[in-house]
């Protein structure tokens, strides 16, 4: 079983805003294969109990029904926070979207004093069984007490998972609570946290994983989103905290060898879009001079890069373009490093250039792509950029396609 933690910035009384980042996110652990995705405490309003009334839902509301879809059709378990609505008042809960099943609610059993003027406690205790591994949730407080845990514990539970919103000198106490009662009882235990502004509180992540002698594994940084996974067979994790930024010339030979490797892979496949001459060594200092060139990160390791703008090839004036205004961003050079790609990391630097365009207020984006990569060409159909004509380039057989988009603010 592979569960993933998420860690997550919520916007205050920004709901539809928030769900589409829960999406998102729930879509990355699915590239990993994940079978249960965990979010923070009310993730999906962020930690706000003064607004918990306001937006609290009843626990079969069809407003989530996107979770639901994607459960069924990934087999993947879903778990964000939210406050319900309850006979007696409004809850914390965990809402658990199972695939092709009815939807389960944890609510928080033991409360804060601080959280009883907002909230009423739940009274039952919610086991995950999950590739016939019994998870147990908990939601911050109450997993800083002892008897929640021995709770589950009794239960035969294999893995605890605790849902938190914390500010540093809270999540410093719970990696020492969590890593005692790992290895008292042997049992491993992850973490999830927000990051950002909570109520009247910084929340600051570090999400992590014990295994079962109290040891942490991994844990994700304390500004960043990210997700981090744990395979319970291997014991082993995994994380992923992405960031886009411009490229820097130290980095210049991270970059030039994942173009190296992208054109290796290129080649066996018999796709010759790339020569021996392009990219070049000069091409992408040329690019990281004119800060143009971008590169994704994932914890600091270059995994990919885009150059976005306003230059093109002679040819491209040959071609009947569409929008011909004078806000025109060109894409250039998008590569991922082949030991990372099919996981959607080309989609989050075409999102940020086509995002980058928006902000800058050009009209349009052009790009040229390979004929014969008919998976990158797809890519770009799908994303509703149009062929307007043929371009070749020196050194190769076939055409690229000059293809454009245009940018709607």
């Amino acid at each position: 079983m592979k569960i993933c933690i998420a860690q997550i910035s919520s916007k205050k009384e920004k709901v539809l805003e928030n769900i589409q980042s829960h999406i998102r996110l729930v879509r990355r652990a699915i590239k990993y294969d994940a079978d249960l995705i965990i979010f923070p405490e009310l993730s999906i309003t962020g930690y706000e109990p003064k607004l918990a009334q306001k937006y609290a839902l009843d626990e079969e509301n069809e407003f989530f029904i996107e979770f639901q879809e994607l459960a069924n059709k990934s087999n993947i378990y879903i778990g964000v926070g939210m406050p319900t609505i309850a006979v007696n008042g409004i809850k914390i809960s965990t809402l658990i979207f199972q695939p092709n099943k009815e939807r389960i609610v944890y609510s928080k059993q033991l409360l804060h004093e601080d959280e009883i003027p907002y909230f009423v406690n739940g009274n039952k205790q919610s086991i995950l069984t999950i590739k016939d591994k019994k998870v147990a949730l908990g939601i911050c407080y109450e997993t800083l007490q002892k008897e929640h845990f021995l709770r589950a514990y009794n239960e035969g539970i294999d893995i605890y998972i605790a849902s938190v919103a914390k500010s540093s000198e809270a999540v410093d106490k719970a990696h020492k609570h969590y890593s005692s009662l790992a290895s008292e009882f042997n049992k491993p235990i992850l973490m999830s946290n927000c990051v950002g502004y909570c109520d009247d509180f910084m929340s600051i992540g570090k999400s992590a994983v014990w295994n079962q002698k109290g040891e942490v594994i991994t844990q994700l940084d304390s500004s960043n989103e990210g997700l981090l996974l744990y395979d319970y067979k291997t014991n082993q994790t995994e994380k992923e905290q992405l960031k886009i930024e411009n490229g820097v010339l130290s980095d210049i030979d991270n970059i030039f060898k994942i173009y190296k490797n992208a054109k290796i892979v290129l080649d066996n496949r018999k796709i010759f879009q790339w020569t021996n001459n392009y990219p070049s060594l000069n091409i992408i200092e040329n690019d990281l001079k004119k800060d143009c060139l971008f590169v994704l990160k994932n914890a600091d390791k270059i995994i990919g890069s885009i150059c976005i703008n306003e230059e093109h090839e002679l040819e491209y004036e040959k071609i009947n373009w569409k929008f011909n205004t004078s806000r025109i961003l060109v894409i250039h050079r998008l590569v991922i490093e082949p030991n990372h790609q099919s996981r959607g990391y080309a989609t989050i630097l075409m999102n940020f250039a086509e995002n980058y365009a928006k902000e800058k207020s050009y009209n349009s984006i052009r790009l040229d792509a390979y004929s014969r990569n008919h998976q990158v060409i797809e890519f770009y159909k799908k994303r509703k950029y149009i062929v307007r004509g043929e371009i070749f380039f020196k050194e190769r057989e076939h055409p690229f396609y000059a293809m454009e988009k245009e940018i709607i603010k």
